[in-house]
């Protein structure tokens, strides 16, 4: 099979809008499709037939034997129905495979092809119009490229921003609840709690408010239309305050524990991790767990009465082994 050039097939891709082999593969496609429906109607039909049409002897079923030899029958036809339904099958399928190559061929040899001193003066319809000069100003890959960036970028900010937008409108809408007497709607049969204007106190200006040559007789009317909403809420904390002052002592003694019990765990996970870099790893640490560099920075353990008599037994046993014969030559 002889496939076109890439340049031909780029150019009749980009004029049909579609790859010419993929039109010779449905084709391909549609015909196997048939070829598998048509043999398998041939199938169902044959099993659905009567045997004795077919030529098959069926003895009369009046005695056991009978039946038994008829049941073999019907079993050995099915099963010559289905081998020679699949070699059927096998038979269209290499004739489809076979010709259709050819078809491939041709198609491509003599309908999809472009003749080579055609192809480079063969221009386009959504082509026409356009300057192929080259050109400082006119975009191009890098041109484009970071034009699309910038797009994708814009439109993630814009994004950030509406969301942040729908964000400040809800905290608004919340504190507005907060400083005025309103609330969620209440719809009709159903319990909406409405939202308790905790600064509503604020808006509560009295006859203070107009006044703008006074700012100090303002101030000061302002703070004192303010005292009794102070009063209020320090008596509503009071209760409060009260019970919290009552139950420090059982909460500071459980966070003791629970302390204590931490710093125990520390310590032991800190020692037992210097036990394992000293005897394990061999490094030599600190007082602090710090890594020394092998110099003498410091005393080392001090060695027991035991220790010092066996080393000076070594260094004696050691002296005495002068003139060992493996010395000798």
């Amino acid at each position: 099979m002889s496939a076109p050039a890439s340049s031909e097939v780029n150019l009749l891709t980009e004029h049909f809008s579609y790859r010419p082999a993929a039109l010779i593969d449905d084709i391909i496609n549609s015909i196997i499709t048939l070829s598998f429906r048509a043999t398998e109607a041939v199938e169902k039909g044959l099993l659905a037939a009567n045997l004795s049409d077919l030529g098959f002897r069926i003895p009369s079923q009046h005695t056991p034997e009978a039946q038994e030899a008829a049941r073999t029958i019907t079993e050995a036809a099915k099963h010559e129905i289905e081998n020679g339904v699949h070699q059927l099958e096998t038979l269209l399928e290499t004739k489809i495979d076979k010709n259709f190559d050819r078809l491939e061929i041709y198609a491509f040899r003599n309908i999809f092809s472009v003749p080579p001193e055609v192809s480079d003066w063969v221009r386009l319809s959504h082509y026409e119009g356009l300057n192929f000069v080259e050109d400082k100003d006119a975009p191009n890959t890098e041109t484009v490229t970071m034009q699309r960036k910038k797009l994708r970028e814009t439109q993630k900010l814009h994004s950030l921003l509406v969301g942040e937008i729908a964000m400040n409108e809800a905290t608004i809408s919340e504190l507005k609840s907060l400083l005025l007497n309103q609330g969620p709607k209440q719809e009709p049969d159903t319990e909406v709690q409405v939202t308790y204007p905790a600064f509503a106190f604020l808006q509560n200006k009295g006859d203070i408010a107009g006044d703008g040559s006074h700012p100090v007789t303002t101030t000061a009317s302002f703070a004192i239309s303010q005292l009794p909403a102070l009063k209020s809420l320090l008596e509503n904390l009071k209760p409060r305050l009260h019970q919290l002052a009552n139950g420090n002592g059982k909460q500071g003694l459980v966070g003791e524990e629970e302390k204590t019990w931490r710093r125990e765990r520390l310590e032991f996970i800190e020692k037992e991790t210097k036990r394992h870099l000293e005897n394990v790893r061999g490094l030599e640490l600190g007082e602090m767990g710090e890594v020394r560099d092998g110099e003498w920075q410091g005393e080392g353990r001090k060695l027991g009465k035991g220790e010092v008599e066996d080393l000076e037994r070594v260094v004696g046993m050691v002296g005495s082994g002068e003139g060992d014969p493996m010395d000798e030559d």
